[in-house]
């Protein structure tokens, strides 16, 4: 392992002190504050982006993104063919800006990873099931209300019913949702339990203190112990506003920057052995249907329904999106464009993502910019495929008269159920597949053995005193699933151990 970076020049402010000092306020970093809070010891939370109000995030979506998401959601992977990976940036993380999705990590992945990786203790099935309970009847979980499933999700449960296909109404952090379908730009009421309207105020209520507009650069260490962070002010576009600032860890530092940003702290910091390495995600698509009825895709729960289809590593989800990005994935020009735009009330959206086995890696450029290599293999395409065809068949049996792939190379305009096997009438090669992905995970990954992993069982990295990781980087592979409730699971247990340690 590169030795660490001394301690930087005395010139740096010091802006604050605490027992823990704790990077990001997404699921891992928010999790962690709580517990570590109402443990009594003194926590700091540092975020880089701001601190949004619920009620008065822009309606607009452009500029919701512009305010809450990294780069406005143009960060992407350094491939031939790039998609981009979606993060939060703001109090909340990514959290923030997603659909309040829980799932509880399935159980042949939970028994992989403590096998294969000796995270045994860490994935103990008897303390995550008490975990899940704890963190589902706090967040207000709950399956879809009927009230608010939405046309959107409605035709999905059709379309799923009438193909044999076994679905479920989507369990989500926000039982008293009132289907405004606004979660990408945040939810007017508050009634999604994100990190920002839960878990950080929790914290806060225990003693913890924010410092929203605080970019992390790097960690500093005295000899091999973490002692404090060292970054910047930014605005809330994320420009500069002022010199270095430090802030001191008297007992520990604990990383929850995400899959791409805390390696590259970690790197900043002269910390390497595979650091960034083991980058993977979980790629998707979206596949649109026109009905000669309105949907009313803009009401309901942003996403209420979900076929899981884990045997052939897809799941399938129910995705209303805002008028502006909606229109963005109808085909045509000219007059026929604008003839389907005065029909936008008429048209479902559906999205696949897949379980992928590619692997990448994450570093920066030469002006500190995240650089994220990661390419799909031929089977991770294949399975998207398979996804694509299968949204578009499920379109048509719920009804659907025209359905539009986005698959590049194909008809633009599909007009018959006939036609969803030209999807798959021969392998894509991945340049045709218009992807994202907002599901990271790896990088800093955990394991018992130092030579395959950066942070031990306990979530401690290897080699120093000090210093937890405690996010999405941390999982070796990714889940299949959405991992928000994985990701605070198991910070939930780590920061427990570390709070338990501390007073023995």
């Amino acid at each position: 392992m590169t030795r660490p970076r001394l301690p930087m020049g005395r010139s740096i402010q010091t802006l604050d002190d605490a027992d823990y000092v704790i990077v990001g306020t997404g699921a891992g970093g928010a999790t962690a504050a709580r517990v570590l809070s109402e443990a009594g010891h003194s926590v700091v939370m540092l975020e880089e982006g701001p601190e949004l109000s619920p009620a008065t995030r822009p309606r607009a979506l452009l500029d919701a993104m512009a305010q809450a998401m990294r780069d406005i959601g143009t960060l992407g992977t350094a491939a031939h063919v790039p998609f981009p990976l979606v993060q939060g940036r703001a109090v909340g993380g990514s959290t923030a800006i997603n659909s309040g999705i829980i799932w509880r990590m399935p159980e042949p992945v939970r028994h992989a990873l403590a096998r294969d990786y000796g995270l045994e203790e860490l994935l103990d099935a008897a303390a995550l099931e008490r975990i899940y309970g704890r963190i589902e009847d706090e967040l207000e979980v709950d399956e879809v209300d009927e009230a608010v499933m939405g046309g959107n999700g409605e035709l999905m449960r059709r379309g799923a019913e009438a193909l044999g296909l076994r679905g479920q109404k989507t369990a989500r952090n926000a039982r008293r949702c009132r289907g405004r379908a606004r979660c990408l730009q945040g939810c007017p009421e508050g009634a999604r339990q994100s990190m920002e309207v839960s878990y950080v105020p929790r914290a806060q209520a225990h003693g913890a203190r924010l410092h929203a507009g605080f970019r992390v650069r790097q960690v500093e260490f005295e000899g091999r112990v973490a002692r404090a962070v060292v970054g910047e002010r930014v605005d809330e576009d994320g420009r500069r506003v002022g010199g270095r600032v430090r802030v001191r860890a008297r007992r520990g530092v604990i990383l929850s920057a995400g899959a791409i940003h805390s390696p590259l702290i970690l790197r900043n910091s002269g910390l390497r052995a595979r650091v960034g390495d083991g980058f993977t995600a979980h790629p998707g698509a979206a596949v649109v249907g026109r009905f000669e009825h309105s949907v009313g895709m803009g009401f309901g729960a942003t996403q209420s329904y979900q076929v899981p289809l884990f045997d052939r590593g897809l799941k399938l989800e129910s995705l209303s999106l805002p008028p502006e990005l909606l229109a963005a994935r109808i085909p045509g020009s000219g007059d026929v464009w604008s003839e389907r735009l005065r029909h936008l009330d008429d048209f479902a959206q559906w999205a696949t993502i897949a379980r992928a086995r590619a692997r990448g890696r994450v570093r920066s450029t030469l002006g500190g910019r995240p650089r994220v290599d990661y390419e799909l293999t031929a089977e991770d395409v294949a399975m998207m495929q398979r996804g694509i065809a299968l949204l578009a068949a499920m379109l048509f049996a719920a009804g659907a008269c025209e359905v539009y792939p986005g698959v590049s190379g194909l008809p633009e305009v599909l007009t018959g159920p006939e036609q969803v096997s030209l999807i798959t009438a021969r392998p894509l090669k991945r340049q045709r597949l218009h992807l994202m992905a907002s599901h990271l995970f790896g990088g800093a990954c955990a394991g018992s053995d130092p030579a395959r992993s950066v942070v031990d069982p306990e979530l401690r990295v290897h080699g120093v005193e000090g210093l937890h990781v405690m996010d999405a980087s941390v999982f070796p592979d990714n889940l299949g699933v959405n991992p928000q409730h994985s990701i605070m699971a198991v910070a939930y247990h780590a920061a427990e151990r570390l709070a338990e340690a501390q007073t023995n």
